[in-house]
């Protein structure tokens, strides 16, 4: 299922074989047994995408963090009426960060981060803020993976990402500067439940021709400003 991503929309069994480097006959076996469950469907004459069951599993899975996105959407109004550009709630999913809330900005050009779009916990300024309040033990474990580059900013070096992810709890908020979309810019804080536990990332992302260092500062702020308030709503 994970052959799945990165805008990869079919597979063959040859692609399926070749990647996971197991017989064509035990992918045919998979194959057939998740097909009569929904979850993959031919797609022409030799290829296979995701079938309908995981569209029902997404809903059910964005609708599972609905007291988290009931406390949060004020928040994110309020934050979306002040900047303008889109305002978005990530949470982490495995080894992956999944979006279950977005304000689109007002501009014509701006960033989009649809609810259920997901990104790697390496990339990304959510990501790299849920990823560096995780437990050292299961940091270490996803630092481990292969991280690929996404763009020029990317960061795929494991020690140079712990220095930065450091560096992010240090002072509380997390930057990027085009790590997954080149000249997208973002900055993300922590939301934090009644238990004290981040729970979420709050976030706003912007061309970066309009996100200078002077309005990360000020997105930063209000971000901050926002999020105890948000923390209020467990209490």
């Amino acid at each position: 299922m994970l052959l799945f991503r990165h805008h990869i929309t079919t597979l063959t069994i040859e692609d399926i074989s070749q990647q996971l480097h197991i017989p064509q006959s035990t992918v045919y076996r998979y194959m057939r047994v998740l097909s009569d469950h929904g979850f993959i469907e031919k797609s022409g004459s030799s290829s296979y995408r995701l079938g309908l069951a995981f569209l029902e599993l997404g809903r059910t899975a964005l609708n599972s963090n609905r007291d988290l996105k009931l406390r949060a959407l004020p928040a994110m109004e309020r934050i979306a009426r002040t900047c303008g550009e889109s305002v978005s709630l990530m949470r982490r999913f495995n080894d992956r960060v999944i979006c279950i809330e977005n304000i689109e900005g007002r501009y014509a050009l701006r960033v989009a981060m649809e609810p259920g779009r997901t990104q790697p916990i390496y990339a990304g300024a959510s990501s790299k803020l849920l990823l560096a309040y995780l437990p050292a033990e299961e940091q270490d474990q996803l630092l481990q993976t292969p991280m690929d580059r996404l763009t020029t900013t990317t960061i795929t070096n494991a020690d140079q990402l712990r220095e930065e992810l450091q560096r992010i709890r240090q002072q509380g908020f997390a930057v990027s500067d085009g790590e997954i979309d080149s000249g997208a810019r973002a900055v993300a804080v922590p939301v934090y439940d009644g238990r004290d536990m981040v729970v979420a990332a709050l976030s706003i992302e912007a061309p970066a021709t309009r996100m200078d260092d002077a309005a990360v500062v000020a997105y930063r702020d209000l971000l901050l400003l926002e999020a105890k308030q948000i923390r209020r709503e467990f209490k």
